[in-house]
């Protein structure tokens, strides 16, 4: 009886750690975009605005609405809203548009470009040095950082248009 009123506990403990670390994760995360909004440009700050726009729509591969979108679709309308410019509606395309940029001289716009597979490109926009924004295929339309565990072995190029 003891035994399983210990077990019942820890299980109860676990539980309320796991909690708070979602509670405290989601208030990191938040906190992250307020601290995105210190000092931006006003290009930065129409990158926020689109980003609150399309935050919480869910990533669907071909998709192109708030219903679901994929990294090329959101990166062509985010391209059409802040700079008024069409661009190519796939990764692929878009990867051949623009100049070649390093790393070290990225600027806020600038299409950052993955290899996160053998067949499989992803596309987002550099929104300062170290954040970018994209439809994550996990996450949806969020900001992510470049020099994230995943995603900075994965740079394939870094194009200015």
């Amino acid at each position: 009886m003891l035994r399983i009123a210990a077990t019942s506990n820890w299980l109860a403990v676990l539980l309320v750690c796991y909690l708070l670390m979602a509670c405290s994760a989601k208030q990191v995360s938040e906190s992250s975009n307020v601290g995105l909004a210190k000092n931006a440009t006003a290009t930065q700050q129409l990158m926020l605005q689109v980003h609150k726009q399309w935050q919480g729509t869910p990533y669907q591969l071909g998709g192109t609405t708030k219903a679901g979108i994929d990294c090329s679709a959101f990166v062509q309308h985010l391209y059409k809203d802040i700079y008024n410019q069409v661009l190519p509606r796939t990764t692929e395309v878009q990867l051949k548009q623009g100049k070649a940029v390093s790393l070290n001289n990225i600027q806020t716009g600038d299409l950052i470009f993955f290899k996160t597979s053998y067949k499989v490109r992803h596309v987002g926009v550099v929104y300062d040095q170290n954040h970018f924004l994209h439809a994550s295929t996990s996450k949806g339309v969020i900001f992510s950082r470049i020099d994230n565990v995943y995603w900075a072995p994965k740079i394939i190029a870094i194009k200015r248009l």
